[in-house]
C-alpha cells in the first residue's frame, strides 16, 4: 500500500491531467514535463548529498521552480523550509538558523538583501529566470535539472506519511517567529481536506478540475494555503503569478483564463483597484477564496459587483485549515443572505472540531450572540511549536489549539470569527469586536479600508479608534500619512465632512439594529496608507504605536 507521502500526489496529476500546462513567466510545463524534472532535481540533489531529514530552506516568489522543490524533497524525505521572505532581516534569520537549515534555494532577486546571509551557507542554489548564475562556480536551479537523471530515488519508496515534510514560521507581530514542523500526513490531509470542502459544499470559491488556479497566497505560507499540493492533485491549469502587481495578476486572469485564486482581503482591495484603474468592469466567474482577517461587507459587495463570488477561509500556520464559508442550508444561492454568510458563517471541515470558551473556561453556547475563545481540534494539529515548549504550553492544551480568535457559534454549527482577542476593544466589560465594526465602517463608499484599535479610557477601560483610508478623491491629504479629523493641516475640512458622514452611517446602524450605539468610534483618524505584515494584513500593532496616545 502506497504512503500519504506528497510525491504520491505528482502521480495523481499524471492520470488526471498530464496535458494540463503549468505557466510561470515565459515558462509553460505539462505535468508529465514536470514530473520528469522533479526526479532529475531530485536526482542531482541525491547526489549532492541531500537525503533523509536534510533541511532545505527555499526562498522564491511562486514559481515553477517552487513547485518542483516541493515534491523532489519529498521523494528524498528531506524537509522543506518555506521562508517568509517578507519577515524582518533578524526574524528570517532567526527562522534559518532555528529551522536548521543545510542547504539554501535563493531567486536571484533577493541577492541584494541577502548578501549578508550568504557566507552563512556552503551549500547555495539560485534560482534564476534566466540561464547564467548571479555567482559564477554556485549552480542554479535549471543546472540541477539538466544534471539529474529521470528515475525516481529509490528514497521516494522509504519515506513515511508519518516523517516530517515541511516547516514554516508565524508571522506574529511580537516576539520570534514561532515554528511549524507538520509531517507528510498532516499537510496532505489538510489540503485535500480544503478540496474536498470547497467542492462537495455550497461555496462562493468551488473548486474542481476543470478550474484554471492562480495562487496569490505565496507558498512560504502553509503552502500557498494547500494549493502547491491539492491543484496537480486534481490535475488542473496551474497558473504562478511570481511576483506580479495587482495589475500583472489582473492581466493573466484574463489571458490565461484564471477561474479560481487565493489571497488576503488586503490584495483583494489592490486587485479591485487594479480593476478600476485598466476599466475592467467585469470578472463574471472568477472565484476567490480570502481570509486571513475579517473580510469588510463594503469590500465583498465591490468583489460581487464586478461578478467575483468569494469564500471566507479559517485557519493559520499553527492549526492549518480550520473552517470555511458555506451557504447555509435553505438559504438561496445569490440572495444577500447568502452572500453575508459566505463572508461570515464557516463550516468546520471535516473531523476538525471547534468550539468556544469564555475567559474563566466554561462553554459558550451556540446561540448566534455570545462571543467566545476559539479552540481546535483536528488530525493534523501539531502538539506545539517547533523546539519551543514554553510557548507551546500556552496555546496547545489537551490537544486542543486555544487560537486567541474571537468568535460565535451558530445554532447550526457555522463560526463567525469577529476579531483577535488581543485587537478586539473591551469597553465597560463589554466586548466590541472590531472586525464586525469595520465590516460596517466599510460599507461607506467613501472608504477604502479601515482598521479598529482600541485606545485606553479612563472611564471605560477602552474606548474604539477607527482608523480609516478614504478611497481616492475622498478627502485626500496634501502631504503628511496621518491625520486626525480634528487636527489642523490641509485636508481638515474634507475629514471633518467625511468623519461626519461616517457617524451618521453607524447611527444608521444603529436605528437597523446591526449596531449597538456604544461600539460608535470616539475618535477617527485618516491615514493614506495602511502598514502591513508580512503576510499583507493591516498591522495593528504598529498601528497602535502609531496612533493611541
Amino acid at each position: 500500500m502506497r504512503e500519504l507521502v506528497v510525491h504520491e500526489v505528482l502521480k495523481s496529476a499524471l492520470h488526471n491531467g498530464p496535458d494540463s500546462e503549468i505557466v510561470y513567466g515565459g515558462w509553460r510545463l505539462t505535468y508529465a514535463q514536470l514530473y520528469e524534472r522533479v526526479l532529475r532535481l531530485a536526482q542531482a540533489l541525491k547526489k549532492r548529498g541531500v537525503g533523509r531529514g536534510t533541511v532545505l530552506g527555499v526562498m522564491d516568489v511562486n514559481s515553477h521552480r517552487y513547485l518542483e522543490l516541493h515534491y523532489a524533497s519529498s521523494m528524498l524525505g528531506a524537509v522543506l523550509h518555506t521562508v517568509n521572505f517578507r519577515l524582518p532581516p533578524d526574524d528570517l534569520l532567526y527562522s534559518l538558523q532555528h529551522a536548521g537549515v543545510e542547504w539554501m534555494f535563493v531567486w536571484e532577486g533577493f541577492q541584494q538583501p541577502l548578501a549578508k546571509v550568504r557566507p552563512l551557507f556552503r551549500n547555495w542554489v539560485w534560482l534564476t529566470d534566466g540561464d547564467a548564475s548571479p555567482e559564477p562556480g554556485t549552480p542554479t536551479h535549471e543546472e540541477l535539472v539538466q544534471e539529474g537523471r529521470a528515475e525516481v530515488p529509490d528514497e521516494a519508496t522509504t519515506v513515511r506519511e508519518t516523517d516530517p515534510y515541511s516547516i514554516f514560521y508565524t508571522t506574529g507581530t511580537t516576539g520570534r517567529p514561532k515554528g511549524m514542523l507538520y509531517r507528510h500526513r498532516d499537510m496532505l490531509l489538510a489540503s485535500l481536506g480544503i478540496l474536498h470542502h470547497l467542492a462537495t459544499h455550497p461555496t462562493g470559491a468551488a473548486a474542481g478540475s476543470r478550474d484554471v488556479y492562480m495562487p496569490c497566497i505565496p507558498f512560504f505560507h502553509i503552502h500557498g494555503w494547500g494549493t502547491a499540493l491539492f491543484v496537480p492533485y486534481l490535475g488542473a491549469k496551474l497558473v504562478l503569478p511570481g511576483k506580479a502587481t495587482p495589475a500583472e495578476q489582473l492581466r493573466l486572469v484574463v489571458e490565461e483564463g484564471v477561474t479560481w485564486s487565493n489571497m488576503v482581503p488586503t490584495q483583494l482591495h489592490m486587485l479591485l483597484e487594479a480593476a478600476d484603474q485598466a476599466g475592467v468592469a467585469e470578472l463574471k466567474g472568477y472565484k476567490i477564496l480570502t481570509g486571513g482577517s475579517p473580510v469588510p461587507s463594503g469590500l465583498a459587495r465591490r468583489a460581487r459587483e464586478r461578478g467575483i463570488a468569494y469564500s471566507v477561509i479559517y485557519g493559520g500556520s499553527d492549526q492549518l485549515a480550520a473552517a470555511i464559508s458555506v451557504v447555509p442550508r435553505g438559504v438561496e444561492p445569490g440572495t444577500p443572505k447568502a452572500w453575508e454568510a459566505l463572508r461570515t458563517n464557516m463550516l468546520p471541515l471535516a473531523m476538525v472540531e471547534v468550539r468556544l470558551e469564555d475567559d474563566d473556561g466554561h462553554p459558550v453556547p451556540a446561540d448566534g450572540k455570545s462571543i467566545g475563545e476559539v479552540l481546535v481540534r483536528s488530525p493534523w494539529l501539531p502538539d506545539g511549536y517547533y523546539k519551543d515548549s514554553e510557548r507551546s504550553r500556552e496555546v496547545y492544551v489537551d490537544g486542543w489549539f486555544r487560537s486567541g480568535d474571537l468568535g460565535v457559534m451558530n445554532p447550526d454549527g457555522t463560526l463567525y470569527v469577529v476579531d483577535r482577542k488581543k485587537d478586539a476593544v473591551k469597553s465597560g466589560g463589554e466586548w466590541i469586536a472590531t472586525g464586525v465594526l469595520e465590516a460596517l465602517i466599510s460599507e461607506h463608499p467613501e472608504v477604502a479600508a479601515v482598521a479598529v484599535i482600541a485606545q485606553p479610557d479612563e472611564r471605560w477601560g477602552e474606548r474604539p479608534l477607527a482608523v480609516v483610508q478614504p478611497r481616492a478623491g475622498a478627502g485626500q491629504e496634501n502631504g503628511g500619512a496621518v491625520r486626525d479629523a480634528g487636527a489642523g493641516g490641509g485636508g481638515v475640512d474634507h475629514h471633518a465632512r467625511l468623519e461626519e458622514s461616517l457617524r451618521a452611517h453607524l447611527a444608521a446602524a444603529v436605528e437597523q439594529g446591526r449596531l449597538a450605539r456604544f461600539w460608535i468610534p470616539d475618535r477617527f483618524v485618516f491615514v493614506e496608507q495602511f502598514p502591513l505584515t508580512s503576510a499583507g494584513k493591516i498591522n495593528k500593532v504598529a498601528l497602535r504605536r502609531e496612533m493611541v496616545r
